[in-house]
């Protein structure tokens, strides 16, 4: 039986096509059953934990994303009733992979990538949430971040003889420039100014005024107009989170430009968690004059099977056939 799977792999969320969760975990033998994603795999459990880590530019570094890319693998399929359901216990699934990178690192490290997630010899097996596992990586395929999540609105720009593409992560805002549909290299940039640079700058503020650090959960459902949160907190802390967010998209808006980014003439199309985020301020700076919202999270991931589906197997392929 064979499972075609697509997985972006954030610095702050993995998301596929169906799912979304944090890119950190813990680790320990005793973990306890508080209704959270459990994983064993090798002797070794983990638990899906949402805590700031430090950013990995080379995600094959280490197995953090790895078995990330265990527990996306195993909520996918757990969607696949009628496939689990012919299996048998000597059966396994081959799954074909479609991953992304930045499309600045996509020559650096595609071969890489590929080798990390494939080259795990035999039948990989492992439980989550009690429920076994039988997998084989038979094959990955690589595409352009931020320009696979374009492809999933093609038609709003097709007619466009330049178009801005900003997606804002966790940590960094990746940055992209379409003619004609077909990115323009020269105009191709990564940016530290994802969302996660922002909490901890309205947390360095709070410990400046004398309070306390709060949490990136709370910080979100204020900037989202939470009534909850904004019922919690005083309007003079509401009042320094909302502040910080101008400031920090101002700034991020004006290094985008300072790259050579026509905000002012050219179509902009924001995607990812941090744009979903921060589209209302975006808007209120006035800095963007002609903005599209991918308000989708899942927006890369299911751009990457749009490409497979398309026989883009290979993104050089698809960066001369676009």
């Amino acid at each position: 039986m064979k499972a075609i799977i697509s997985i972006d792999h954030g610095n702050r969320l993995i998301k596929s096509t169906r799912q979304v969760f944090p890119s950190s975990f813990l680790e320990s033998k005793y973990l306890p059953s508080i209704g959270g994603d459990v994983l064993n795999y090798e002797g070794k459990t983990y638990t899906l934990a949402d805590q700031n880590l430090p950013v990995l530019n080379d995600k094959t570094e280490d197995e953090r994303y790895f078995i990330l890319t265990l527990f996306a693998i195993g909520k996918e399929l757990t969607k696949e009733a009628e496939m689990l359901h012919r299996l048998t216990p000597h059966d396994h699934i081959k799954v074909d992979m479609l991953i992304g990178l930045p499309l600045q690192h996509y020559e650096a490290y595609k071969k890489k990538y590929k080798r990390y997630f494939s080259d795990r010899a035999g039948i990989i097996r492992f439980e989550l949430n009690g429920k076994p596992y039988a997998i084989q990586i038979k094959d990955v395929h690589a595409f352009p971040q931020a320009f696979a999540a374009a492809v999933t609105v093609y038609d709003r720009l097709k007619d466009s003889n330049a178009v801005n593409v900003v997606d804002i992560g966790g940590f960094t805002v990746d940055c992209l420039q379409l003619n004609n549909f077909r990115p323009n290299m020269t105009l191709c940039t990564s940016l530290y100014w994802g969302v996660n640079t922002l909490f901890q700058s309205i947390n360095d503020q709070m410990r400046s005024a004398g309070g306390r650090d709060i949490s990136n959960n709370i910080i979100e459902g204020i900037l989202k107009k939470d009534p909850a949160d904004l019922a919690e907190y005083s309007e003079k802390r509401i009042s320094m989170v909302t502040s910080s967010a101008i400031s920090h998209v101002k700034r991020m808006l004006a290094e985008i430009a300072q790259k050579g980014f026509d905000l002012d003439e050219d179509k902009t199309v924001f995607m990812g968690g941090g744009s979903i985020l921060l589209e209302d301020y975006i808007i209120r700076t006035g800095k963007v004059k002609k903005p599209i919202f991918i308000d989708d999270v899942h927006a890369n991931a299911k751009g990457y099977r749009l490409m497979y589906d398309m026989k883009f197997n290979d993104a050089n392929k698809l960066l001369h056939s676009a």
